[in-house]
Protein backbone atom coordinates (compact mmCIF):
# COMPACT_ATOMS: atom_id res chain seq x y z
CA UNK A 1 0.00 0.00 0.00
CA UNK A 2 1.16 3.58 -0.71
CA UNK A 3 2.25 6.08 1.81
CA UNK A 4 2.46 9.53 0.61
CA UNK A 5 2.95 12.87 3.09
CA UNK A 6 -0.07 15.84 1.83
CA UNK A 7 1.60 18.55 1.34
CA UNK A 8 -0.17 22.41 2.63
CA UNK A 9 0.41 23.68 -0.74
CA UNK A 10 -0.89 21.26 -3.01
CA UNK A 11 -4.16 20.90 -0.07
CA UNK A 12 -4.12 24.40 -0.55
CA UNK A 13 -3.81 24.69 -4.81
CA UNK A 14 -6.43 21.86 -4.83
CA UNK A 15 -8.79 23.35 -1.89
CA UNK A 16 -9.17 27.22 -4.52
CA UNK A 17 -9.54 24.74 -7.49
CA UNK A 18 -12.82 23.75 -6.61
CA UNK A 19 -14.42 23.45 -3.31
CA UNK A 20 -13.97 19.80 -1.19
CA UNK A 21 -10.84 18.89 -3.32
CA UNK A 22 -8.52 20.15 -0.94
CA UNK A 23 -10.54 17.51 1.06
CA UNK A 24 -10.45 14.70 -1.62
CA UNK A 25 -6.50 15.46 -1.42
CA UNK A 26 -6.17 14.50 1.78
CA UNK A 27 -8.39 11.48 1.62
CA UNK A 28 -12.00 12.64 3.62
CA UNK A 29 -14.14 11.94 0.36
CA UNK A 30 -17.32 12.59 2.69
CA UNK A 31 -16.23 16.21 4.46
CA UNK A 32 -15.07 17.14 0.46
CA UNK A 33 -18.80 16.20 -1.01
CA UNK A 34 -20.36 18.16 2.22
CA UNK A 35 -18.32 20.88 1.21
CA UNK A 36 -19.53 20.85 -2.42
CA UNK A 37 -22.98 20.26 -1.68
CA UNK A 38 -23.37 23.10 0.76
CA UNK A 39 -21.21 25.58 -1.81
CA UNK A 40 -23.54 24.42 -4.72
CA UNK A 41 -26.77 24.95 -2.61
CA UNK A 42 -26.38 28.06 -0.25
CA UNK A 43 -27.73 30.50 -3.42
CA UNK A 44 -30.51 28.43 -4.27
CA UNK A 45 -31.62 27.75 -0.83
CA UNK A 46 -31.16 31.53 -0.15
CA UNK A 47 -33.24 32.77 -3.26
CA UNK A 48 -36.03 29.73 -2.08
CA UNK A 49 -36.36 32.18 1.15
CA UNK A 50 -35.85 35.24 -0.37
CA UNK A 51 -39.26 34.33 -2.53
CA UNK A 52 -40.96 33.31 0.16
CA UNK A 53 -40.36 35.70 2.74
CA UNK A 54 -40.55 39.76 3.36
CA UNK A 55 -40.40 41.28 0.11
CA UNK A 56 -37.96 43.95 2.02
CA UNK A 57 -35.49 41.11 3.15
CA UNK A 58 -35.06 39.64 -0.78
CA UNK A 59 -31.69 41.64 -1.27
CA UNK A 60 -30.44 40.85 2.45
CA UNK A 61 -31.47 37.16 2.07
CA UNK A 62 -29.41 36.63 -0.95
CA UNK A 63 -26.43 38.59 -0.33
CA UNK A 64 -26.73 36.38 2.91
CA UNK A 65 -26.63 33.11 0.66
CA UNK A 66 -24.18 34.65 -1.83
CA UNK A 67 -21.63 35.59 1.54
CA UNK A 68 -22.26 31.81 3.27
CA UNK A 69 -21.07 29.96 0.18
CA UNK A 70 -17.96 32.08 0.13
CA UNK A 71 -17.32 31.75 3.46
CA UNK A 72 -17.93 27.90 2.92
CA UNK A 73 -15.24 28.20 0.30
CA UNK A 74 -13.23 29.94 2.58
CA UNK A 75 -12.91 27.67 5.59
CA UNK A 76 -12.89 24.43 3.04
CA UNK A 77 -9.34 26.19 1.71
CA UNK A 78 -8.58 27.03 5.58
CA UNK A 79 -9.45 23.56 6.96
CA UNK A 80 -7.62 21.70 4.09
CA UNK A 81 -4.28 23.29 4.96
CA UNK A 82 -4.63 22.98 8.51
CA UNK A 83 -5.28 19.44 7.84
CA UNK A 84 -2.28 18.61 5.81
CA UNK A 85 0.10 20.45 8.14
CA UNK A 86 -1.26 17.97 10.98
CA UNK A 87 -1.14 14.87 9.11
CA UNK A 88 1.88 12.59 8.97
CA UNK A 89 2.64 10.40 6.10
CA UNK A 90 -0.38 7.96 5.78
CA UNK A 91 -1.78 5.29 3.11
CA UNK A 92 -3.49 6.36 0.43
CA UNK A 93 -6.78 5.47 -0.89
CA UNK A 94 -6.36 3.96 -4.32
CA UNK A 95 -8.32 6.40 -5.94
CA UNK A 96 -6.36 9.23 -4.47
CA UNK A 97 -4.53 10.02 -8.07
CA UNK A 98 -4.41 12.49 -10.12
CA UNK A 99 -6.65 11.39 -12.71
CA UNK A 100 -9.84 11.04 -9.91
CA UNK A 101 -8.80 14.66 -8.78
CA UNK A 102 -9.23 16.14 -12.40
CA UNK A 103 -12.56 13.97 -12.81
CA UNK A 104 -14.03 15.38 -9.78
CA UNK A 105 -13.31 18.88 -11.09
CA UNK A 106 -14.96 18.57 -14.09
CA UNK A 107 -18.22 16.25 -12.51
CA UNK A 108 -18.43 19.09 -9.80
CA UNK A 109 -18.77 22.11 -12.29
CA UNK A 110 -20.66 20.57 -14.79
CA UNK A 111 -23.30 18.09 -12.34
CA UNK A 112 -23.52 20.54 -9.71
CA UNK A 113 -22.36 24.17 -9.35
CA UNK A 114 -23.04 25.06 -13.03
CA UNK A 115 -26.96 23.26 -12.90
CA UNK A 116 -27.24 25.26 -9.16
CA UNK A 117 -26.15 28.39 -10.85
CA UNK A 118 -28.50 27.91 -14.15
CA UNK A 119 -31.51 26.67 -12.36
CA UNK A 120 -31.35 29.74 -9.51
CA UNK A 121 -31.26 32.21 -13.09
CA UNK A 122 -33.88 30.04 -14.63
CA UNK A 123 -36.59 29.50 -12.21
CA UNK A 124 -35.92 31.82 -9.32
CA UNK A 125 -34.19 35.07 -9.49
CA UNK A 126 -31.95 36.85 -11.88
CA UNK A 127 -30.39 40.46 -12.12
CA UNK A 128 -30.65 42.54 -14.74
CA UNK A 129 -29.28 46.26 -15.54
CA UNK A 130 -31.53 48.81 -17.01
CA UNK A 131 -30.00 50.80 -19.48
CA UNK A 132 -32.58 53.94 -20.31
CA UNK A 133 -35.18 56.33 -18.94
CA UNK A 134 -38.16 54.98 -20.30
CA UNK A 135 -39.38 53.52 -16.57
CA UNK A 136 -38.68 56.75 -14.47
CA UNK A 137 -39.16 58.14 -11.98
CA UNK A 138 -40.12 54.28 -10.62
CA UNK A 139 -36.77 53.00 -11.90
CA UNK A 140 -33.58 55.18 -13.67
CA UNK A 141 -31.12 54.60 -16.01
CA UNK A 142 -28.15 52.74 -13.92
CA UNK A 143 -30.78 50.93 -11.05
CA UNK A 144 -29.69 46.96 -11.00
CA UNK A 145 -32.75 44.69 -9.74
CA UNK A 146 -33.59 41.41 -8.78
CA UNK A 147 -37.00 39.77 -10.91
CA UNK A 148 -38.52 37.21 -9.70
CA UNK A 149 -38.54 34.34 -12.52
CA UNK A 150 -41.29 32.59 -10.46
CA UNK A 151 -44.24 34.70 -11.49
CA UNK A 152 -45.84 33.63 -14.79
CA UNK A 153 -44.32 30.56 -14.87
CA UNK A 154 -46.20 27.07 -14.32
CA UNK A 155 -46.95 26.98 -10.89
CA UNK A 156 -45.94 30.09 -10.05
CA UNK A 157 -48.37 33.62 -9.00
CA UNK A 158 -49.94 34.83 -12.02
CA UNK A 159 -49.02 38.15 -13.49
CA UNK A 160 -51.16 41.63 -12.45
CA UNK A 161 -51.85 45.19 -13.55
CA UNK A 162 -49.34 46.77 -12.38
CA UNK A 163 -47.06 44.39 -12.36
CA UNK A 164 -43.02 45.40 -13.30
CA UNK A 165 -42.33 42.66 -16.24
CA UNK A 166 -39.06 41.70 -17.91
CA UNK A 167 -39.78 40.14 -21.11
CA UNK A 168 -37.94 39.37 -24.60
CA UNK A 169 -38.73 42.53 -27.00
CA UNK A 170 -40.37 41.00 -30.16
CA UNK A 171 -38.66 43.02 -32.77
CA UNK A 172 -35.45 41.57 -31.43
CA UNK A 173 -35.08 38.52 -29.62
CA UNK A 174 -31.96 38.99 -27.95
CA UNK A 175 -32.71 41.94 -26.22
CA UNK A 176 -34.44 42.33 -22.96
CA UNK A 177 -36.61 45.17 -22.27
CA UNK A 178 -38.27 45.75 -18.82
CA UNK A 179 -41.97 47.52 -18.78
CA UNK A 180 -45.51 47.67 -16.83
CA UNK A 181 -48.56 45.54 -17.35
CA UNK A 182 -51.86 47.73 -18.12
CA UNK A 183 -53.70 45.04 -19.73
CA UNK A 184 -54.11 40.84 -19.30
CA UNK A 185 -55.68 38.96 -21.61
CA UNK A 186 -58.85 39.88 -23.13
CA UNK A 187 -58.58 43.14 -21.51
CA UNK A 188 -59.65 46.62 -23.26
CA UNK A 189 -57.05 49.16 -23.12
CA UNK A 190 -58.06 52.76 -24.00
CA UNK A 191 -55.71 55.72 -23.97
CA UNK A 192 -56.88 59.10 -24.68
CA UNK A 193 -54.13 61.50 -24.45
CA UNK A 194 -52.58 61.06 -20.27
CA UNK A 195 -56.21 59.29 -19.28
CA UNK A 196 -55.62 55.24 -19.58
CA UNK A 197 -58.66 53.14 -19.13
CA UNK A 198 -58.77 49.60 -18.78
CA UNK A 199 -62.02 47.72 -19.76
CA UNK A 200 -63.75 50.95 -19.17
CA UNK A 201 -61.94 52.06 -15.71
CA UNK A 202 -59.96 54.70 -14.92
CA UNK A 203 -56.63 53.52 -14.54
CA UNK A 204 -55.61 57.36 -13.98
CA UNK A 205 -56.06 58.93 -10.62
CA UNK A 206 -54.99 62.31 -12.04
CA UNK A 207 -51.57 64.58 -11.66
CA UNK A 208 -49.48 63.89 -8.75
CA UNK A 209 -47.64 66.25 -6.43
CA UNK A 210 -44.43 64.44 -6.83
CA UNK A 211 -41.64 66.68 -7.77
CA UNK A 212 -40.14 65.87 -10.92
CA UNK A 213 -36.58 65.46 -11.50
CA UNK A 214 -34.52 68.17 -13.72
CA UNK A 215 -33.50 66.12 -16.25
CA UNK A 216 -37.15 65.28 -17.28
CA UNK A 217 -37.83 69.15 -17.53
CA UNK A 218 -40.54 69.14 -19.59
CA UNK A 219 -42.95 65.93 -17.99
CA UNK A 220 -45.51 66.03 -15.43
CA UNK A 221 -45.86 62.87 -12.44
CA UNK A 222 -49.37 61.57 -12.81
CA UNK A 223 -51.18 58.63 -10.22
CA UNK A 224 -52.18 55.42 -11.90
CA UNK A 225 -53.74 52.63 -10.17
CA UNK A 226 -52.85 48.63 -10.61
CA UNK A 227 -54.11 45.97 -9.03
CA UNK A 228 -51.65 45.94 -6.14
CA UNK A 229 -51.84 49.97 -5.14
CA UNK A 230 -50.87 53.17 -7.32
CA UNK A 231 -47.46 53.60 -9.53
CA UNK A 232 -46.13 57.17 -10.86
CA UNK A 233 -46.10 58.25 -14.44
CA UNK A 234 -44.62 60.74 -16.48
CA UNK A 235 -46.47 62.38 -19.41
CA UNK A 236 -45.41 65.51 -21.16
CA UNK A 237 -46.77 68.66 -19.98
CA UNK A 238 -49.75 69.83 -22.20
CA UNK A 239 -49.18 72.03 -24.91
CA UNK A 240 -45.30 70.65 -24.90
CA UNK A 241 -43.54 69.61 -27.64
CA UNK A 242 -44.00 66.33 -26.96
CA UNK A 243 -47.54 66.29 -25.63
CA UNK A 244 -50.08 63.10 -25.32
CA UNK A 245 -52.42 65.32 -27.05
CA UNK A 246 -52.63 62.85 -29.36
CA UNK A 247 -55.64 61.13 -31.23
CA UNK A 248 -56.70 58.31 -28.80
CA UNK A 249 -55.91 54.97 -29.44
CA UNK A 250 -57.43 51.58 -28.17
CA UNK A 251 -56.66 48.22 -28.01
CA UNK A 252 -57.83 44.49 -27.20
CA UNK A 253 -55.45 42.04 -25.47
CA UNK A 254 -55.13 38.77 -27.40
CA UNK A 255 -55.17 35.32 -25.53
CA UNK A 256 -51.98 34.80 -23.76
CA UNK A 257 -50.38 38.35 -24.04
CA UNK A 258 -49.96 41.37 -22.13
CA UNK A 259 -50.14 44.67 -23.16
CA UNK A 260 -46.82 46.73 -21.26
CA UNK A 261 -46.21 50.39 -21.09
CA UNK A 262 -43.49 52.63 -20.28
CA UNK A 263 -43.74 54.68 -17.17
CA UNK A 264 -42.31 57.55 -19.18
CA UNK A 265 -44.77 57.79 -21.40
CA UNK A 266 -42.98 59.96 -23.75
CA UNK A 267 -39.88 58.20 -24.23
CA UNK A 268 -40.72 54.51 -24.30
CA UNK A 269 -41.10 52.03 -27.09
CA UNK A 270 -43.49 49.78 -25.74
CA UNK A 271 -47.38 48.01 -26.93
CA UNK A 272 -48.24 51.05 -28.43
CA UNK A 273 -45.52 50.06 -31.03
CA UNK A 274 -44.63 46.87 -31.08
CA UNK A 275 -47.79 45.32 -29.94
CA UNK A 276 -48.59 42.48 -26.48
CA UNK A 277 -46.30 40.63 -25.24
CA UNK A 278 -46.75 37.05 -25.27
CA UNK A 279 -46.72 35.42 -21.67
CA UNK A 280 -44.14 33.12 -22.55
CA UNK A 281 -41.81 35.81 -23.43
CA UNK A 282 -42.10 37.32 -19.57
CA UNK A 283 -39.02 36.09 -18.17
CA UNK A 284 -40.00 37.96 -14.43
CA UNK A 285 -41.45 40.56 -12.65
CA UNK A 286 -39.02 43.06 -11.39
CA UNK A 287 -39.17 42.94 -7.33
CA UNK A 288 -35.93 44.96 -5.92
CA UNK A 289 -33.18 47.32 -6.71
CA UNK A 290 -29.84 45.82 -5.51
CA UNK A 291 -27.73 47.98 -6.74
CA UNK A 292 -27.42 51.50 -8.31
CA UNK A 293 -25.00 53.76 -10.04
CA UNK A 294 -25.17 56.46 -12.87
CA UNK A 295 -21.71 58.52 -14.41
CA UNK A 296 -23.45 61.39 -12.88
CA UNK A 297 -24.32 60.76 -9.71
CA UNK A 298 -22.13 58.01 -8.28
CA UNK A 299 -23.78 55.26 -6.01
CA UNK A 300 -27.18 56.36 -5.90
CA UNK A 301 -27.40 54.84 -1.98
CA UNK A 302 -30.67 56.00 -1.56
CA UNK A 303 -32.18 53.65 -3.75
CA UNK A 304 -30.63 50.43 -2.55
CA UNK A 305 -33.48 48.20 -1.28
CA UNK A 306 -36.02 50.46 -2.56
CA UNK A 307 -39.40 47.66 -3.27
CA UNK A 308 -41.00 48.08 -6.96
CA UNK A 309 -44.07 47.34 -8.04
Amino acid sequence: MNTAIRKPRSALLAALLMPGLGQLYLGDLPRGLCVLLGVALAVPAAAHLALGGPAQLLCFSVFAGVLTALALYAWSVWDAVRLARRASSKALHSWQRPSVYALYIVASYVFVLAPSTAGVRRDLLEAFVVPSASMSPGILPGDRIFADKTVGQPGGSKLWRGALVVFIYPNERTTIFIKRVVGLPGDRVEIDGVSLRVNGQRVSEGPSSEPVPGEFAGLRAFRERGDRGEYTVLWPERGGPASAENAPESFVVPDGQVFVLGDNRSASVDSRRFGTVPVADVKGVARQIWFSVSARDGVRWGRLGKLLG
